[in-house]
């Protein structure tokens, strides 16, 4: 080594460092602007995590053969829950019908999920629509019965999807085999099945209980 490349071997070492610190720094520095700055509002999930979460109800209900129902029944699975009147339109049944091919999707897995049709009148339902859902839990409850414990309100971010909450009616809510309602769909006549199917399916796979 002569005196004159000494000086340019230091530089090229020193600009070797500052590149070597600069790989492992960016890529922290950008999260902490992520997380920061610029916090990412939306998620994977076509459904809209509850946050607080919020305990299925204690109530005893009466199923539509007038035994006694409750959720604690359920426990232990996940929950597709649907409020419907004895008049279910084509939109309400059109939304039964995605939850039973949800659910048939999953084949063996099937039997971790149950589904709770809650109807929120004392009108006969069509003989039609039970042989058409024949495994689905219809149970007797007044609509002020479920407010309370199917929340409308939660998981909203700022005023994201504030417009199309509508009622309790309007959405397919689930409950998670701890009991506790975590999730709601997007409106029932905007509900997109693949979607709705990839959400029930995420949650099976994420969970090792239920």
């Amino acid at each position: 080594m002569n005196a004159a490349s000494a000086p340019a071997k230091l530089n090229k070492g020193r600009i070797t460092i500052l590149l070597v610190f600069l790989t492992c720094a960016l890529p922290i520095a950008a999260a902490f602007y992520l997380y920061f700055f610029d916090k990412p509002e939306g998620t994977n999930n076509y459904g809209t995590i509850l946050d607080p979460q919020v305990d299925v109800s204690t109530d005893v209900f009466k199923n539509i053969n007038g035994d006694d129902f409750t959720m604690q029944q359920v426990a232990d699975k996940w929950v597709l829950i649907q409020v419907i009147s004895s008049n279910c339109d084509e939109v309400c049944q059109n939304t039964m019908y995605f939850q039973r091919q949800a659910r048939a999707s999953k084949g063996k897995e099937q039997g971790r999920i149950e589904r709770v049709v809650f109807v929120t009148d004392d009108g006969p339902l069509k003989t039609l629509l039970l042989r058409q859902f024949p495994d689905v839990h219809f149970v007797r409850a007044s609509e002020d019965q479920l407010k309370s414990w199917l929340p409308l309100e939660q998981g909203i971010v700022g005023n994201k999807g504030s417009a199309d909450i509508g009622t309790v009616r309007d959405h397919v809510f689930v409950a998670d085999p701890l009991g506790h309602v975590m999730m709601r769909f997007p409106p029932n006549n905007t509900l997109q099945f693949d979607k709705f199917r990839k959400d029930v399916s995420r949650l099976l796979w994420a969970s090792n209980i239920g």
